[in-house]
């Protein structure tokens, strides 16, 4: 029993101590990195950055290329899983209908296995349309991409997108 208490206060102070590492996550994903985070992982939260910035500027072209050849994954409010060959479509919409797209995220986690790189946030996304309409404003998601090191750069081979429970109204 005594162990067990041991165990249970070592693991907690574990927490505790990782509590303001955590909160200095919310900064934008190409915020400055947690003292406690590998270079790779600052390298796949800088790629994440990149995703989002070129979903804004609608460049299908570069955010395509964020993509492994052989990903799978299950994009926001599909029914089904996506290979690479559709992943752009509804970036290319971004681009075709001249919507603006504001994003708001918050850093949950991330993990390194070495040539591998998991990473979990959630995030607002606003689209604002050319006449004024804005969809999203409330709607909060959350995302897990997996990341594989490929050469000297990072490629997502497996994802998956679904909004948070408490704002799907």
């Amino acid at each position: 029993m005594p162990e067990d208490i041991t165990v249970i206060a070592r693991l907690l102070a574990l927490l505790l101590a990782g509590l303001p590492a955590a909160a200095s996550n919310s900064a934008d994903l190409g915020g400055a990195p947690s003292p406690r985070e590998s270079a790779s992982v600052s390298q796949v939260w800088q790629r994440e950055a990149d995703y989002w910035r070129y979903v804004a500027a609608g460049d299908v072209e570069h955010y395509v290329s964020l993509w492994h050849d052989r990903f799978i994954g299950w994009p926001c409010g599909q029914d089904h899983p996506k290979r690479k060959a559709s992943i752009g479509d509804w970036v290319r919409e971004v681009r075709d209908k001249h919507i603006q797209v504001d994003v708001h995220y918050l850093r949950e986690g991330a993990e390194d296995f070495g040539n591998v790189v998991i990473v979990h946030y959630r995030f607002t996304r606003v689209d604002t349309y050319p006449d004024g309409s804005v969809k999203g404003r409330d709607r909060e998601s959350k995302i897990t991409h997996t990341w594989m090191r490929s050469g000297d750069s990072w490629l997502i081979i497996g994802g998956m997108c679904g909004v948070l429970p408490d704002s799907a109204t």
